[in-house]
């Protein structure tokens, strides 16, 4: 049996959370990268560094996480008739076939990501920018990497526009999804989470209006983490 065929058994065995795991679980070396990729995303927004380095720190550890997870390809900086994507993503020929079978969102089939490492919490307006960008391509989903997030709560300021573009198609299946992804979730993944469950759960946050860390499972070796989500 190939690693298709056994996580597709699991996937039906033991539910999404487990398999998710093991799609994107990374290797020894992979774990230790992913540390220093994450010490040095820490580093350069604690101390006085350039944009450039900030951006670039970011870029690195968003595209490790992409790559890492066995089923995406990631494509940098494309250009469009109108604009410039930071990252094109589709499933490759693993993620295909877990996509046919029904075990990835098919939204995650193309998407879009953006990174924007600024000093504060992403803007309303660079959200509304996220939302024209989306509003021009087939792409249903963006995610947007940042180190502090996106600005406001509830339905204010940015995090109320992802809610509000989020409504403003009626069927479920044309929805725009904006993914804010930030050092939080960086983190969780350090401590064993992983990049499709975060994406899942912040989904389903947005279907239901409701804080993405009430859907995590709070084992006890997660109670970091959710320390962390709540500050």
């Amino acid at each position: 049996m190939n690693d298709i065929d056994s996580i597709t058994t699991a996937f039906k065995n033991l539910g999404n959370e487990i398999s998710y795991k093991k799609i994107c679980e990374f290797t020894d070396n992979q774990r230790k990268e992913y540390k220093i990729l994450l010490a040095n995303l820490e580093k350069v927004n604690s101390t006085k560094q350039s944009s450039s380095e900030k951006g670039k720190a970011l870029e690195d550890i968003a595209s490790f996480v992409l790559k890492t997870s066995n089923i995406f390809d990631v494509y940098q900086n494309i250009l469009t008739s109108t604009n410039e994507l930071d990252q094109l993503v589709r499933t490759n020929n693993k993620g295909k076939i877990l996509f046919s079978n029904g075990i990835i969102d098919k939204r995650l089939k193309s998407f879009i990501c953006e990174c924007k490492n600024h000093k504060e919490k992403i803007s309303v307006t660079y959200v509304g920018k996220i939302c024209s960008l989306l509003s021009t391509t087939k792409n249903k989903i963006c995610i947007l990497f940042s180190y502090y997030g996106v600005s406001g709560k509830e339905w204010k300021d940015s995090v109320g526009l992802i809610k509000k573009f989020y409504l403003s198609k009626e069927n479920e299946e044309d929805r725009y999804c904006i993914i804010d992804f930030n050092i939080k979730d960086f983190i969780s993944i350090e401590k064993g989470n992983n990049i499709l469950q975060i994406i899942e759960d912040k989904i389903l946050a947005l279907q239901n209006d409701t804080n993405y860390i009430y859907l995590l499972s709070p084992h006890e070796s997660e109670k970091k983490v959710l320390e962390l989500q709540e500050i």
